[in-house]
């Protein structure tokens, strides 16, 4: 049995420790509130500390998360200054020919496309801005020149001023023809075919 005279003495901290140590954990607590808390949760971050730790992307995936949840669509309204256009190509193309369909398109203007070929045929979606910092500068979106496809559907957002679309080659042995539709805010069209690019007509929707 431990007896009472074995037993160590303890002494209770005095009242100016004890506040002592609640001021250091309220201090602590408040640079925490301020250093992560705040970044993290909900996006403020007045030491700019949050940036510094990236604790403030957090704030921003969080709320991407919770966007869908309270059941506010989003939408993007973009205005022109003119009516769309829409316009309907066909094409034959012969073994081992190519041509190529571009639509000249402000920066940001929408357009959307559907073409269907009788056969498989390699082709790139891709576009030439206006002001190309050289001459072979060209940007590429979609590029099959291995398998091929018959056909292709979707939308494109014009990443710069210039002309945009695409570049079909029947690598096949038999003919194919192609039938291009397209809708969207471009101002004109041209086909190029082995020579001189050639302006095609663009009409304003009936």
């Amino acid at each position: 049995m431990i007896q009472e005279k074995d037993l160590p003495k303890l002494h209770a901290p005095s009242k100016k420790a004890i506040a002592k140590a609640t001021v250091i954990a309220l201090a602590i607590a408040v640079a925490v509130l301020f250093i992560a808390i705040l970044p993290a949760e909900y996006g403020i971050d007045p030491l700019r500390t949050g940036a510094l730790l990236g604790l403030t992307a957090l704030s921003d995936a969080t709320e991407a998360q919770a966007a869908p949840a309270t059941g506010t669509p989003v939408a993007t309204n973009t205005a022109q200054p003119a009516n769309y256009k829409i316009d309907t190509q066909e094409f034959e193309l012969r073994s081992g020919d190519g041509v190529e369909m571009k639509y000249h398109m402000p920066k940001g203007a929408t357009m959307v496309y559907s073409w269907k070929a009788s056969g498989k045929v390699m082709f790139e979606f891709h576009g030439e801005p206006d002001q190309k910092p050289n001459k072979d500068y060209y940007d590429s979106y979609e590029l099959d020149d291995k398998v091929g496809k018959e056909q292709s559907h979707g939308s494109f957002i014009a990443p710069s001023t210039g002309i945009h679309g695409w570049f079909w080659e029947n690598k096949g042995d038999q003919n194919v023809k192609i039938r291009l539709t397209v809708a969207g805010f471009f101002d004109g069209a041209k086909m190029f075919a082995g020579g001189p690019p050639e302006d095609m007509p663009v009409r304003d929707p009936e």
